[in-house]
């Protein structure tokens, strides 16, 4: 099992002083969140893009306003796991699909206050996250509403 030293230093950085370096970093198949990323498990597209990761790592985002990356790795002993880049999505929340075979395991790695997360077998979304924004017309207040009758104008995303 991974530590959180362990983890940062497969991309060559170190443990900040306000961090426990002996952190196990869990490996979990279920719902994850890093920072402005979800993982979520999900059914993978077919594709002959996919890669597979490799040791040296893959930079899945790049922070704009901080200049920290979230990168993906894979884990001990585990040469198969893939990576596809999301392109073309409507939503523009997918940034990359992921596959950990049955055995494997992987790590998406924060450099600075995130940590890392460890990510066992299973096909994954990695997602930007967004918050909600509520949209109140006035001038549909009024109106009856209806299954049939919800407006996209109630509702809209905005980065985080």
């Amino acid at each position: 099992m991974h530590t959180y030293a362990t983890a940062l230093n497969l991309i060559g950085v170190t443990v900040p002083a306000h961090l426990s370096a002996d952190a196990e970093v869990p490996i979990l198949t279920g719902p994850q969140a890093q920072g402005d990323l979800l993982l979520l498990p999900a059914d993978t597209p077919r594709s002959k893009a996919w890669q597979t990761v490799p040791v040296k790592r893959v930079g899945v985002v790049h922070g704009e306003a901080t200049g920290n990356t979230h990168w993906l790795h894979p884990g001990f002993d585990s040469p198969r796991v893939t990576w596809l880049r999301a392109t073309g999505q409507a939503d523009g929340l997918a940034v990359g699909y992921l596959r950990v075979p049955d055995g494997q395991t992987a790590l998406l790695i924060h450099t600075d206050e995130h940590g890392a997360n460890g990510i066992g077998p299973g096909e994954y979304v990695i997602n930007r996250k967004r918050q909600a924004r509520v949209v109140f017309n006035s001038a549909l207040a009024y109106v009856p509403r209806t299954s049939a009758s919800t407006s996209p104008d109630w509702f809209g995303l905005v980065d985080d």
